[in-house]
């Protein structure tokens, strides 16, 4: 951690220009809008956290947040009393107009009071000061309650990071390094959480915005003079391009998306390789860092988390989703699983005959892998089986909720399957990122395979509503609990195995 922390103070400015970066980010996020896109208060807490680790002093720090505050209540005050009514009809304002009235509200139901409480309660930080300003709130009213406020947050937060420093070297003292390690885990679960609740609707949200105003220019740049008579010049050539983006074809727009992201990620895996000057630092810092994070019983953790893709346990998981599959007469899903797995780790090997890249020296001499380190199978298998696994089971859970719920939990296991590859000391953090890179483009364009055949399967060669089987619900139901059963037992046997329990 101590090197993690000296690798980050290395990176910031020195004496009077660090204390002046600490006001500007206090200042920023005091400004109305501006606010919701630099997280100062976090910012200024991490700056107290330095100050315990010898990275500035920790007065000149409150001092400098608490001017940088004042500051941009100042500016927020001044806009709102000079340009309001103007400010809020431009298109910036109209995004957030629930924001401000949030604001109106919270000042109308507090007065004089909302400028200080206001300064503690995140997103409306910004917003408080202008809406003082909008309303004609006096200077000396305004001025009074806001410095108020200013001098305890520039006291408060720099004060808790600082606290919270004091507070990580007692947890390290007292617990070991196995609550630094938990405190990670729960930090990812968190962030891979909030990705998927906020995050994701958000970035679905944009696209279809995006995608109106694509259709639009298409439209219009299809109805151009030269355009047309390109069409008509060259009718195959134009007739092959216009069905690469109809929604009516199954080789269409869904095809061409799927391709798209698949070039996407693809491109992204192609970037990382030419920037192994770069990365190879980065993964030397990670490495040593995770070799200061070892507990006997975080060993088993992470030995656990590894051992799920392991190829005997992958067998077992596919094993049990294919006999799902063929049972509820899901043959294209069957065949696609079985595809995408062997085709994935013979893509895998290749990558690591291709680029030959030396494992990490690993923390236990018992793990000796005599493989290749780049791209992680084990980060590549976890995200394949668990996206193939989410897609198939979209269908089932037909609750929103489940779904989300579901989603999480999944991508939460492949990513800390990839977390224990590095805890473990067998692959380099960038061969975790390549693994799962790979395994996106390899999963793209499996799962556009599968919605393409699911909406449109009559153009293509293969026949649909074929059912060999014809079992009931209760026999099926019988079948995967049986399944189910003897794959628990082959599981529970293998991992306690792999932990030495056996």
């Amino acid at each position: 951690m101590q090197t993690f922390l000296e690798n980050i103070i290395t990176l910031l400015p020195e004496g009077g220009l660090y204390y002046l970066l600490i006001s500007a980010i206090a200042l920023l996020e005091s400004i109305v809008l501006a606010g919701l896109l630099v997280p100062g208060s976090t910012l200024v807490v991490l700056a107290g956290f330095l100050a315990a680790h010898g990275k500035g002093e920790a007065t000149s720090i409150a001092i400098a947040a608490f001017a940088g505050a004042l500051l941009g209540d100042m500016i927020s005050y001044l806009l709102g009393s000079r340009f309001g009514t103007r400010l809020m009809h431009s298109k910036p304002f109209k995004k957030h107009l629930g924001l401000i009235r949030k604001a109106e509200l919270f000042f109308c139901g507090h007065g004089g009071k909302s400028l200080f409480l206001g300064r503690f309660t995140g997103p409306l930080r910004g917003s408080i000061p202008f809406v003082a300003g909008c309303t004609g709130m006096l200077p000396g009213t305004f001025a009074r309650n806001t410095l108020l406020s200013c001098i305890l947050w520039g006291i408060a937060y720099p004060a808790l990071g600082y606290l919270g420093a004091a507070s990580w070297q007692k947890v390290q003292l007292l617990t070991g390094q196995f609550s630094l390690l938990l405190a990670t885990l729960v930090v990812l679960f968190i962030a891979n959480s909030l990705f998927w609740k906020k995050l994701f609707p958000r970035i679905v949200k944009r696209t279809g915005s995006l995608w109106a105003r694509l259709t639009a220019a298409w439209q219009s740049f299809l109805g151009r003079p030269g355009i047309t008579a390109l069409s008509d010049r060259f009718p195959r050539l134009w007739t092959f391009a216009a069905d690469r983006f109809c929604l009516k074809k199954g080789s269409g727009l869904y095809l061409t998306c799927g391709f798209a992201f698949s070039a996407l990620f693809a491109g992204l895996f192609f970037w990382l390789l030419n920037s192994f000057a770069l990365v190879s630092r980065i993964d030397q810092q990670i490495y040593t860092l995770l070799g200061q994070l070892h507990h006997p019983l975080a060993d088993r953790l992470m030995l656990l988390a590894s051992s799920l893709a392991n190829l005997p346990a992958l067998l077992i998981f596919c094993g049990l989703l294919l006999l799902w599959l063929v049972l509820n007469n899901r043959d294209f899903s069957a065949a696609i699983l079985l595809v995408g797995m062997g085709g994935g780790e013979l893509l895998v090997l290749l990558g690591k005959v291709l680029f030959h890249r030396l494992r990490p020296l690993p923390f236990f001499a018992q793990l000796q892998p005599t493989s290749a380190s780049f791209p992680s199978g084990h980060a590549f298998s976890a995200l394949l089986l668990v996206g193939l696994l989410a897609y198939y089971l979209l269908g089932p859970l037909r609750y929103w909720q489940s779904r989300l719920t579901m989603i999480i939990l999944l991508s939460f296991v492949a990513l800390v399957v990839g977390l224990s590859r590095c805890y473990l000391g067998l692959h380099w953090f960038s061969d975790i990122v390549a693994g799962y890179l790979l395994a996106a483009t390899w999963l793209t364009f499996l799962l556009t395979t599968l919605e393409v055949r699911r909406r449109f399967t009559g153009e293509f060669p293969w026949r649909s509503g074929w059912q060999p089987l014809h079992l009931s619900a209760r026999q099926r139901h019988t079948i995967m609990a049986l399944a189910g059963c003897a794959a628990l037992y082959a599981m529970a046997h293998y991992l306690l195995r792999q932990l030495g329990l056996l």
